[in-house]
């Protein structure tokens, strides 16, 4: 039986050998990243519904399943359960600092984003540094063409 660590690294080779699935997975990463600073990062972060921000408009629904059951640890835990339980305690330290200002949101890039860069092998200043990619974001947005994602964008794990 394999470990819950190999488990892990597995479902993340997995997960970036489909340059689809991992161009949106980095694309939603870098938009948390830029909420500020780039008016279509925040236009469409606005849009996403689900509490655990993977979904529409990033993942169709069999890809945020697929992504949400991603295990990340030798306790089961999954992204879906981490991502929500960062974002409930976030919410109350938020609470408990910021009653006098009434300002309880959740901040996407300091927040949100290195929880799920982390558990799924992305590091933001690579992110960041990855001229190809900011092109491939700035052209395409969202819209997948994969001969060009796949030459460019994918990764794999060491």
């Amino acid at each position: 039986m394999a470990s819950s660590k190999t488990k892990t690294t597995r479902q993340n080779q997995d997960l970036q050998n489909s340059a689809q699935l991992w161009y949106k997975v980095r694309f939603s990463l870098f938009d948390l990243r830029h909420f500020k600073e780039r008016e279509d990062s925040q236009n469409r972060l606005e849009l996403v519904v689900d509490p655990a921000y993977i979904g529409a408009p990033y993942f169709e629904p069999g890809e945020a399943q697929c992504l949400k059951s991603i295990v990340l640890n030798d306790g089961g835990q999954t992204l879906e359960i981490l991502v929500q339980a960062t974002l409930d305690e976030k919410l109350n330290r938020r609470m408990k600092e910021r009653v006098e200002s009434g300002d309880f949101r959740v901040c996407a890039a300091h927040d949100l984003a290195p929880v799920c860069e982390g558990r799924v092998g992305v590091k933001s200043k690579e992110l960041r540094m990855d001229k190809k990619f900011v092109k491939l974001v700035d052209r395409n947005g969202l819209g997948f063409d994969a001969r060009e994602i796949r030459s460019e964008t994918t990764k794999k794990l060491d």
